[in-house]
């Protein structure tokens, strides 16, 4: 199946699980999601984290001790979960084993539990390299902003920036230096449009937000106004 076009893979995926007796991915148990309703309820939703970066934090706090010394340039992060079992594995097979139910319902998610008073005008998926995008055969966070965009009927665009640069995995890097230096310029804006004034930024994961914030500051040159984050998981 892996080498059938995207869209086909998707469709069947979904419409398997809509015809066919499923279990959990998670327990086994049987049921008509990827997910049954006991493994969603206990999935390690974030509760208390930094306004600005997501960053998970332990008690109330508007910022987080990162972004009150040195702060991110993109305005605002919102995150469903904390990067912790199962979620770890949820986005493990939606990333590197073409479970395409998975990350369906992950975006399915995304568009539920990420709420704001006024809705952005652009979604923007962190894109890949061309080179992962090949290996891949998709971008996990194209498709997590298609649900999104879907949802909320916000426009979504996935041309309008490209990664020219080839980096190395942000979590096999352990300072946050070198993760910044990893990612410098990675991006290019290639187009925005006149009345794009709030963009936000869809991505799976984020580490220690060095990719987003590099992705950010190419949209914020190119004269967007303000920059947001939405992500599925903040690893902490």
């Amino acid at each position: 199946m892996k080498y059938l076009p995207h869209t086909i893979m998707t469709y069947l995926s979904r419409l398997g699980y809509w015809l066919l007796p499923q279990s959990c991915f998670l327990c086994g148990d049987i049921s008509h999601q990827p997910l049954c309703h006991a493994c969603l309820a206990d999935l390690p939703y974030q509760q208390t984290a930094c306004n600005r970066c997501a960053y998970v934090l332990c008690s109330i706090s508007e910022t987080c001790e990162n972004c009150r010394r040195e702060p991110v340039v993109f305005e605002d992060a919102k995150t469903v979960f904390a990067y912790e079992y199962p979620v770890d594995k949820l986005i493990h097979a939606a990333k590197f084993h073409q479970n395409l139910a998975i990350l369906d319902l992950l975006g399915q998610l995304m568009a539920q539990y990420i709420t704001v008073e006024t809705l952005p005008d652009v979604l923007i998926p962190v894109p890949l390299h061309p080179s992962g995008l090949r290996s891949r055969g998709y971008n996990q966070a194209l498709e997590l902003a298609k649900v999104i965009a879907r949802y909320h009927h916000i426009p979504l665009d996935y041309t309008a920036c490209q990664c020219i640069k080839k980096k190395r995995k942000q979590s096999t890097l352990s300072g946050r230096s070198e993760r910044r230096k990893n990612v410098q310029g990675i991006f290019q804006v290639k187009q925005v449009k006149s009345h794009w004034q709030h963009v936000v930024l869809v991505d799976d994961v984020v580490t220690t937000g060095e990719t987003a914030n590099e992705l950010a500051k190419v949209f914020l040159q190119a004269g967007i106004q303000r920059v947001s984050v939405w992500c599925c998981a903040r690893r902490n």
